[in-house]
């Protein structure tokens, strides 16, 4: 008997922990509205939509603007990645990654 209230137990847990990880992204539909942003959106228009970036690397054309934001208590783990030119500051390519216990 107490086997099964450890599968049980078990399965609750995952259920929860799946349902906590599928919630919405801090970042809204990025990768979606990000392929339609390349060669359009601006860093200023990045920074007024996801706050001032966690850091941000620069380059002799290019420099790449970098958000962190958590979720779900800190157990999903959302990274940004912009890489704008330098010139005309005008997304070029992004990543973005959401990864559990990090």
């Amino acid at each position: 008997m107490r086997f099964n209230h450890a599968i049980i137990a078990t399965l609750l847990g995952l259920t929860l922990l799946a349902a906590s990880c599928g919630g919405v992204s801090s970042f809204g539909a990025v990768e979606q509205s990000l392929s339609k942003d390349v060669g359009v959106l601006t860093y200023p228009e990045a920074v007024d939509r996801w706050g001032k970036p966690t850091s941000t690397s620069l380059g002799d054309a290019m420099f790449t603007a970098y958000w962190l934001k958590e979720r779900s208590g800190g157990i999903v783990k959302e990274r940004l990645y912009l890489t704008f030119d330098n010139e005309k500051k005008i997304l070029r390519a992004y990543r973005y990654t959401s990864k559990p216990f990090e």
